[in-house]
């Protein structure tokens, strides 16, 4: 089991390399293509239809996860067809609540109607099904492919502003291509559409997955919906502010977070069995490793953050320094966040422990961006963004505390945040800002990463030392 999981975990890592790779190719041809107010108007209608695709999924990337891998050879298609055809019927549902909101209601409709294709994508999306059933290479061969194509159609067609619309049409019809790829592809899993008997359908998932979808759409209301609050309150250019500084921050998340999708299913299946001390072991590593790469990045990002971003988007993005600074932050709060919620609550089946933190989130975050969005522009956004993922981390490590010993998991963890703190606080000092942008990168990367581990050693943290032992088991 536990090659199967690095296997998986290999072809992930992969592909959140490549993830890495082309906003670090694309961001600064589009920053400087396109501009901050093409680029918030992209990330105003975008942030909807994300919204409005999320909410298609249903939590199928949790909740759909979990039941095929719990699956055997004689209910997996019934399984399928009963999470599938509830997707389905859910994303017409929402495909036509779409449609009447753009033609009676929204800005920019031409922008909106060019999302159509990626929301089909959403709705049709079986990508979970491959994960749970443990097939991530392919899941991850096909999105690679697809992405690479994204790109270079990027740079070939994307010229000035005017370009804007054929921005919206790579990425929309990038979606749906790599969904239907899926489906094509679907008969080397053992199922074929054609013989499933869609008569048998039963909706017996859809309160499981309705309820699910509640900590799903509290979830896109403070990581979608608000940049459309920003950008209603503040302005596209403002947004365009608040949208590019989290854009290194989500890239990292992505791949920090691509873990838990990886192992949740194994997790699930080892809940409840004679494995305990196995799944208590997986998740001790992966919540170890999680937060030292984590802190790692966040350091780099926050030490870096002055050279950065004239070089990578431009002198029109300097005024966003601040915010990408602040926003780093939510690197840690949401990677170390999420192993307690997918990988014990969720896959323990604990819905309600799983929700909970999403909604308060949710309504924390609606109260304070119309607070302070109109008066603070972007910078208001930022400092909502980073306060509401910090409450929701809290909310996952306490309330699954009955679970698991939470006081030894501290005690061995706030030394490493202590030293990420110290090591900032010098770096707010004493910096290398003052030599050329490429050699102050490598000098103050270099620098912080010495700084932490010092800072380690001398506050005697034992981190490593539980790691080194975990891996040699």
């Amino acid at each position: 089991m536990f090659k199967k999981i690095d296997a998986n975990l290999i072809y992930n890592a992969l592909y959140q390399l490549l993830l890495i790779l082309v906003p670090i190719l694309t961001t600064p041809y589009l920053a400087r293509t396109l501009g901050p107010n093409s680029l918030g108007i992209y990330g105003y209608v975008a942030a909807i239809a994300a919204f409005l695709g999320n909410f298609m999924l249903l939590g199928l990337n949790q909740f759909g996860v979990r039941t095929i891998a719990k699956s055997n050879s004689s209910n997996l298609i019934a399984n399928f067809r009963d999470l599938w055809g509830t997707q389905i019927i859910v994303g017409i549902i929402l495909l036509g609540a779409y449609l009447l909101f753009v033609i009676l209601f929204a800005p920019y409709k031409i922008f909106f109607l060019l999302e159509i294709p990626f929301l089909i994508g959403y709705g049709t999306d079986i990508s979970w099904l491959y994960i749970g059933v443990g097939k991530v290479k392919r899941v991850v061969v096909r999105n690679s492919i697809v992405k690479l194509i994204s790109v270079v159609f990027i740079f070939i067609f994307i010229r000035d502003q005017s370009d804007l619309w054929k921005y919206f049409l790579i990425n929309s019809l990038g979606i749906l291509l790599a969904n239907m790829i899926f489906l094509i592809d679907i008969n080397r899993i053992g199922i074929r559409i054609r013989q499933i008997h869609w008569k048998k359908y039963r909706s017996r998932f859809l309160s499981s997955l309705l309820f699910l979808a509640i900590p799903l759409v509290a979830s896109q209301l403070y990581t979608n919906i608000d940049s459309a609050l920003v950008g209603t309150f503040a302005g596209t250019h403002q947004l365009a502010f608040y949208d590019q500084s989290q854009k290194i921050a989500r890239v990292i998340l992505a791949a920090l977070t691509s873990t838990s999708t990886v192992i949740m299913p194994k997790m699930a299946a080892l809940d409840g069995h004679s494995d305990q001390s196995r799944l208590n072991k997986m998740f001790r590593l992966s919540l170890d490793v999680t937060l030292v790469v984590s802190l790692i990045f966040a350091l780099l990002m926050m030490v870096n953050t002055n050279n950065f971003i004239p070089f990578f988007f431009g002198s029109s993005f300097i005024p966003m320094r601040q915010n990408m600074y602040w926003v780093s932050l939510i690197v840690i709060f949401i990677a170390y966040g999420s192993v307690f919620s997918l990988q014990l609550a969720l896959a323990k089946g604990l819905y309600r422990i799983y929700m909970i933190p999403y909604v308060v989130g949710a309504l924390y975050s609606l109260f304070a961006n119309t607070l302070f969005d109109t008066k603070y522009g972007a910078m208001g956004g930022t400092l909502v963004i980073v306060t509401t993922e910090l409450i929701v981390c809290v909310l996952r490590i306490y309330m699954i505390r009955d679970y698991i010993d939470l006081g030894e998991i501290l005690r061995s963890h706030y030394k490493m945040v202590l030293a990420f703190v110290i090591t900032l606080f010098v770096f707010k000092i004493v910096n290398f800002d003052g030599f050329n942008l490429y050699l102050s990168f490598v000098l103050n990367s270099i620098g912080a990463l010495l700084c932490f581990v010092i800072m380690m050693l001398i506050i005697h943290d034992k981190t490593m030392a539980h790691l080194l032992y975990l891996l040699k088991i």
